[in-house]
């Protein structure tokens, strides 16, 4: 089937007056990608069904530079990497951390962004700072670089770690008062709060924990992550990359 595909190319080629190669070159790349889609401000599915957020918007015009199809898969957050290392996927976009766990079992581009983990608990709360935080229970998403902190620094700071699978669901517990506090990405905790009006009704405890990187992910290995990389780089030269942040205020 591909060998009678590229002989109907060089066909239609020949017709038209150009080198079969021409036609290759021509096709986008089509490329699976998992996303999420609600983890403002780097990934959301609008109202209108559009993919939209600081990740989405840099990889569509990456898609444009780069002559790629982006074919999305919604996924949960947890099911990124997994996927990835499955195979079902190309590349996973939402607002990933780049970690040296992480980095054992999948690629990354080029970092687009620095965040790190945010505690947050309600506005009519206690808790003032990470002291105050002894003796409480703390949610984090499955699967978060956010929870591998809270992990990291639960004897230190005296808490119990609760694993909830997302994020909304880990608002309504803080609600209800089935946790005391969360902790999760700072670019979503602090986009929420500034520019969404603060809906989850939180504050603050402490500064951003741990910063690091954001990036894509890739499967060990392949060759995607040169063709994202070469297309952020353009976007990076001709000034995009900033006015994308400047969009939704992370600059």
């Amino acid at each position: 089937m591909v060998r009678r595909s590229l002989l109907v190319s060089s066909v239609v080629a020949l017709l038209i007056g150009l080198p079969a190669a021409a036609v290759a070159e021509d096709k986008p790349r089509d490329v699976a990608i998992g996303v999420v889609t609600n983890a403002p401000p780097m990934s959301v599915l609008d109202e209108n069904g559009t993919y939209t957020g600081l990740s989405n918007d840099i990889l569509h015009r990456v898609a444009e530079l780069e002559n790629l199809k982006l074919n999305y898969q919604p996924m949960k957050f947890a099911a990124l990497i997994p996927a990835l290392q499955a195979g079902q996927i190309e590349m996973a976009v939402s607002g990933i951390f780049v970690t040296e766990e992480r980095k054992r079992v999948v690629d990354f581009s080029t970092p687009y962004y620095t965040q790190g983990a945010l505690l947050v608990a309600p506005e009519n709360s206690k808790i003032t700072d990470v002291a105050s935080l002894k003796g409480k229970t703390v949610a984090a998403e499955q699967g978060s670089a956010a929870l591998a902190v809270a992990n990291k620094h639960a004897a230190e700071w005296g808490i119990t770690v609760r694993v909830i699978q997302d994020v909304s669901k880990i608002q309504l517990a803080m609600k209800i008062g089935d946790v005391d506090a969360m902790i999760g990405d700072s670019g979503l905790l602090a986009y929420m709060i500034r520019t969404r009006g603060n809906p989850a009704k939180v504050k603050i405890i402490g500064d951003v924990i741990d910063p690091t990187g954001v990036a894509f992910a890739f499967p060990r290995g392949s060759n995607l992550t040169s063709v994202i990389n070469a297309g952020m780089a353009k976007m990076k030269d001709s000034g995009e990359l900033d006015k994308i942040k400047q969009k939704y205020q992370l600059d």
